[in-house]
């Protein structure tokens, strides 16, 4: 069996094959099919959760499907090595277009907020503005974080110690039922809710619960770009901070579940807590609070 698999894979014997075979018109043919597949799902469709796994199959599947049959049919001899070759080929490059797509890219596609020097910590317990305040009973004010018509993500923050533990609730606003506690070291939080999911992040650390059960939801992959508080409005980039910083305002997550939900590439503004103040998200406003 060792035997075999050198053989079948030994470079100077694709070498050979694809010299004396001719593989690169099956090989082209089928890595233009998996682009344009790929292509078509997200300039096309949009990415459409639903769509993404018959897309997956097209792209990993059919084209190089495509490549080694052609590489097959194109070769007097050694039809298995031709058929592996080939296919292998085109299954490695749908990979690494993948990788760019969800996982570098992304990287890229980012919004920042500069934070003042008045962001620099509490002086006294937090008072936030009526539009942010929200009672929890038999627990305290906490600050709004981020909200829909039957969720809301509330943060109570220690404001007597540094660096400020917070203690985050998920809670059900119809009858300020708690779904959800987390307990944090500091209060860099940052929020959203969005298609019944909430997003939450401790500084860099993500977490997605349930938003009607406050339940963490079950993923068996997961990438996203969140660079959270950094000294950047670029992070991924080199360079130096020269003491300023910046909260992250938006974030690229892909998120495939057990229950076979799709969220490909799902864009999302959220609204964030650093120090002493409140970011909204969609207006780039900073109010302390």
């Amino acid at each position: 069996m060792k035997f075999l698999i050198v053989k079948v894979f030994s470079r100077a014997g694709a070498m050979n094959l694809m010299q004396n075979a001719s593989l690169a018109p099956g090989i082209i043919f089928g890595t233009l099919f998996s682009i344009i597949g790929g292509m078509a799902y997200i300039l096309l469709l949009h990415e459409p959760g639903p769509e993404f796994y018959p897309f997956a199959a097209l792209v990993f599947f059919g084209g190089p499907l495509i490549a080694g049959t052609a590489g097959a049919a194109r070769s007097c001899e050694h039809k298995y090595r031709a058929f592996l070759i080939s296919g292998g080929t085109v299954f490695a490059a749908a990979l690494i277009l993948f990788f760019m797509s969800y996982a570098v890219l992304p990287h890229f596609d980012r919004t920042s907020v500069q934070l003042p020097e008045s962001c620099n910590g509490f002086d006294s317990s937090p008072h936030p503005a009526s539009a942010l305040a929200y009672e929890l009973p038999g627990t305290g004010t906490g600050v709004l974080v981020a909200g829909s018509e039957q969720t809301a993500v509330v943060a109570m923050i220690e404001y007597t110690r540094v660096p400020y533990p917070s203690t985050v609730y998920v809670v059900n606003k119809s009858d300020n039922r708690i779904l959800k506690r987390m307990d944090f070291t500091d209060d860099t939080i940052i929020a959203t809710i969005d298609s019944g999911i909430v997003y939450l992040y401790h500084d860099k650390l993500g977490y997605f619960i349930d938003a009607r059960t406050g339940a963490p939801e079950k993923n068996f992959l997961l990438i996203d770009n969140y660079g959270g508080l950094s000294g950047s409005d670029r992070p991924v980039l080199p360079g130096a901070s020269e003491g300023r910083r910046y909260l992250e305002t938006t974030a690229v997550i892909s998120s495939w579940s057990t229950d076979g939900t799709v969220r490909s590439r799902t864009r999302l503004t959220m609204n964030g807590i650093a120090y002493n103040c409140f970011v909204n998200g969609g207006t780039g406003e900073i109010v302390e609070i």
